[in-house]
């Protein structure tokens, strides 16, 4: 996987966040992470970034910056963790282009006037809920009043496999179906999602099913979209081989940000307007940072010895 690079810089980042953000039973204060440079024999620069998403990702920032010092250091792996293996594949690929996230998609969670605040600022007919973080009748409230007051407005509700069966069906029962694009991952028992579909008609997005090393596609009836997290599953060729067989279905694929920094965001910006230039992505995640600049630490350099 690496060659041809002439010398390296692995950095720690630290970013504090704007609040604590919670990811399942994790509560976050600040995102770390690694800045991975590697200068080219011909001159070129490449830069990835490396940052397991705490509470989702199967590797620790420990492990990760092991595993990636060991690669530098020329030593082979069995099997590279999903975090290391995407910011390698990035930084081997040189430099992302200029990117920016406006129209990405809007990413809406909290109350009403959270929700109401953010689409104002940025008006959008496209945005993507967070639900199953209060009771299924708060979520219906919630979800009624964006539809009320957004004629237009499309929604992708994620539960991130938070609801149990019934919550489910009332849930979808109170609400207009007709403009919810899919729910990713609405229940605790993932293998009830095609069966939920075939009940209600809802379509499903996959997320964490794709996290699931073990995860091979298999398409079934009501299946939307598959979440792509590059973080989270991996070498760019884990994400385009997905996105083939889902295409092949006539299922969309979404690349989706796991809360990194400007750094990996552009790198998924960038593959999403390669490979799914008419999808909006889900990389609307910058807003959860302090303005104040990442504190930037230098780990380690490394010369190759090729």
């Amino acid at each position: 996987m690496l060659c041809d690079w002439h010398s390296a810089t692995l950095s720690r980042y630290t970013q504090q966040l704007a609040q604590p953000l919670q990811l399942g039973n994790v509560q976050l204060q600040q995102r770390q992470g690694l800045y991975l440079e590697l200068r080219f024999q011909d001159g070129r620069l490449g830069r990835g970034e490396i940052a397991p998403l705490p509470g989702f990702s199967e590797e620790t920032l420990a492990q990760a910056e092991q595993q990636v010092i060991a690669c530098l250091q020329g030593h082979p792996q069995h099997r590279l963790y999903p975090s290391v293996a995407f910011g390698l594949d990035c930084a081997m690929a040189g430099e992302p282009p200029e990117a920016n996230f406006d129209d990405s998609c809007l990413l809406l969670k909290g109350n009403w006037q959270y929700c109401q605040q953010i689409l104002e600022q940025q008006p959008s007919d496209l945005a993507k809920l967070k639900v199953a973080r209060q009771s299924p009748k708060q979520d219906i409230e919630l979800i009624q009043a964006l539809q009320k007051h957004y004629p237009q407005l499309r929604l992708r509700l994620d539960a991130n496999r938070s609801w149990i069966w019934n919550q489910a069906i009332f849930i979808i029962e109170n609400i207009d179906l007709s403009r919810i694009e899919y729910i990713e991952e609405p229940l605790n028992n993932p293998q009830q999602s095609a069966m939920l579909a075939e009940r209600t008609g809802v379509g499903i997005g996959l997320d964490e099913s794709l996290q699931n090393s073990n995860y091979r596609y298999r398409y079934f009836k009501g299946l939307k979209a598959l979440v792509m997290k590059p973080s989270l599953l991996g070498p760019w060729h884990r994400c385009l081989s997905l996105l083939e067989q889902a295409h092949a279905d006539q299922v969309a694929c979404v690349f989706s940000s796991a809360y990194e920094s400007r750094l990996g965001l552009s790198w998924i910006k960038a593959l999403a307007q390669q490979y799914t230039p008419n999808q909006p992505a889900g990389l609307d995640t910058l807003r959860a940072f302090s303005e104040a600049p990442p504190e930037i630490e230098i780990i380690q350099h490394f010369q190759h010895n090729s």
